[in-house]
């Protein structure tokens, strides 16, 4: 199984980088965050995986400079056989779509850990993905460590998984260390940044592995490379 995981940052690089990257990597399995709802179909018909599920973060509907007012924005898994699906909310709720306003309050959103069982070449592999809780310049706040229990308690319902996305916490801080405790970290130790200086809004080199690829002891990826160009995040790409 060949899985990717990206922050696409909605539409900004959907056409020109992140469909061309998709097509040229033929993987069995994307997990994607900030991706919109009106972009679903078109990723499936370009990348060949015609099942997908997609749960709502923020419903983006007030135009900003990060992203265009498309409508409801958040996590998507695409695949071709997707099985035993879930959406565990640590923050929010599933019945309410909350208004996100990125310059005033970057966290107006919900936090869900989206799952499913995928079934490639004869194996099931269970799956989830993230976009946890935001924090400026690779802090960890305590609504960061608040949010973090939250999502651990999901996370117990999982004996075994492959855990990706995007944490907004660095490798080396606090949390993220406490999952690859838990969890071994699949990020090869050279890779220094998964933030892509020359495609992110900041315009500044940000040294921090935020987008993460955990697994549990059943899961032994044989590959993990980090693949720039792409988005504002880089991606992660890795074979099973």
């Amino acid at each position: 199984m060949k899985l990717i995981s990206l922050n696409i940052e909605g539409d900004r690089h959907l056409t020109n980088r992140s469909l061309p990257f998709f097509k040229r990597e033929s993987a069995d399995v994307l997990c994607l965050q900030e991706v919109f709802r009106q972009d679903l179909n078109l990723i499936a018909e370009q990348t060949n995986l015609a099942d997908y599920v997609f749960v709502p973060q923020a419903l983006v509907s007030e135009v900003n400079p990060h992203l265009p007012a498309r409508g409801e924005w958040g996590l998507a898994i695409f695949a071709n056989n997707l099985a035993n699906i879930r959406q565990d909310f640590y923050v929010g709720r599933p019945d309410l779509v909350p208004e996100f306003f990125a310059d005033s309050n970057p966290n107006s959103m919900s936090r869900v850990l989206l799952s499913a069982q995928v079934a490639v070449c004869d194996q099931t592999y269970q799956l989830a993905t993230t976009h946890f809780t935001w924090s400026g310049k690779g802090e960890v706040t305590d609504l960061q460590r608040q949010n973090f229990v939250r999502l651990q308690e999901k996370l117990k319902l999982f004996p075994e998984l492959i855990l990706c996305g995007d944490f907004n916490t660095p490798r080396g801080g606090e949390l993220f260390d406490t999952l690859a405790k838990k969890y071994r970290d699949n990020i090869p130790g050279g890779i220094k940044t998964t933030i892509d200086a020359d495609l992110h809004k900041s315009g500044r080199d940000i040294q921090l592995v935020v987008d993460a690829l955990f697994t549990t002891a059943h899961y032994q990826p044989k590959k993990v490379t980090v693949v720039a160009g792409v988005s504002d995040h880089m991606a992660v790409v890795a074979e099973f």
